[in-house]
């Protein structure tokens, strides 16, 4: 677990922080893009969606704090790796919805949904 952890670092912290904050701005935007689409913007779905966002951001801070505080190593890159892969999934399931042909990728999507 180590190797895989070590394996997937970031080149520095900026980007530790920044990457999933990307990400998570990429599923706002294609979560919306594909509400419009779909015709079903939700203001209250879309608050939120932002409130976890912010939510994530604390887990972040959490896990900077016990890494540092404990001395445990790698407790925030794993929890920014997890929400990366968290995001990912968010947007592809965003692209779906909005009827991007996702190939074998879609097929498992949908069977997630399921």
């Amino acid at each position: 677990m180590e190797e895989l952890i070590q394996s997937l670092s970031f080149s520095n912290i900026i980007w530790q922080v920044l990457t999933p904050l990307i990400f998570s701005g990429l599923d706002i935007l294609t979560g919306y893009i594909q509400a419009v689409i779909n015709k079903n913007v939700d203001s209250k779905v879309m608050r939120e969606g932002l409130l976890h966002k912010c939510l994530l951001i604390v887990a972040i801070l959490v896990g900077y704090v016990v890494e540092y505080a404990f001395g445990i190593n790698a407790v925030a890159q794993v929890i920014t790796i997890y929400i990366c892969i968290m995001e990912v999934m968010s947007i592809l399931e965003n692209l779906k919805k909005a009827g991007v042909d996702l190939g074998k990728l879609g097929d498992f999507l949908k069977n997630k949904e399921e």
